[in-house]
């Protein structure tokens, strides 16, 4: 390869990385410094200022700024998420922004695994709270990491223990379902 190539490739490099955080022309999303922060509202009104790297993890919060064009100060609010859970989705995602991509640092990547263990060893409710906010705020690695605990939580177990577990009654919906049902349903529709 010739020299001066290798000079032009990295020089585009170092440039397009020094710049601001952008997407595509479809998804425009264009830092400036007045947008380099978020702030965002939980159900109870706690008000979280976020870092635009840490919060475009999120593709609904991608989705909201593209669509809405902003070009100042960005507030977003979430109904559906409280304050407490709020604060544990931006510690994910605050380790998160800086350390995905780091390639074949072995360091970096067995930190991330023993951050995400130690992340999810939460009480079963909280872990289910988690669910719903990585599904509502669309972070599909928080999902499936939160997803793959609550897996483990149930492997081996039986009906009757994950009831226990989860404080599932008897006569709930879950009764309500089984595969016989679902196959007559289909059998005979």
């Amino acid at each position: 390869m010739h020299p001066l190539l290798l000079i032009s490739i990295a020089i585009t490099v170092i440039t397009v990385s020094s710049r601001p955080i952008t997407t595509d022309p479809v998804d425009r999303v264009v830092t400036t410094p007045s947008t380099n922060t978020l702030l965002l509202t939980s159900s109870d009104g706690q008000k979280f200022e976020v870092k635009l790297q840490v919060a475009l993890q999120s593709e609904k919060i991608r989705q909201m700024i593209v669509d809405g064009r902003f070009s100042g100060e960005i507030v977003l609010s979430f109904p559906n998420i409280t304050g407490e859970i709020m604060s544990k989705v931006l510690e994910y995602c605050n380790k998160h922004a800086y350390y995905d991509g780091v390639g074949n640092n072995a360091t970096a990547v067995d930190e991330m695994r023993a951050f995400d263990a130690q992340f999810v060893d939460v009480h079963y409710e909280t872990l289910f709270k988690l669910v719903l906010a990585a599904n509502d705020l669309k972070i599909k690695k928080l999902l499936d990491v939160v997803s793959e605990k609550i897996g483990r939580m149930m492997l081996w177990k039986t009906p009757e223990e994950i009831r226990v577990m989860f404080n599932i009654n008897e006569g709930s919906c879950v009764d309500n379902h089984s595969p016989q049902k679902e196959l007559n349903a289909w059998a005979f529709s």
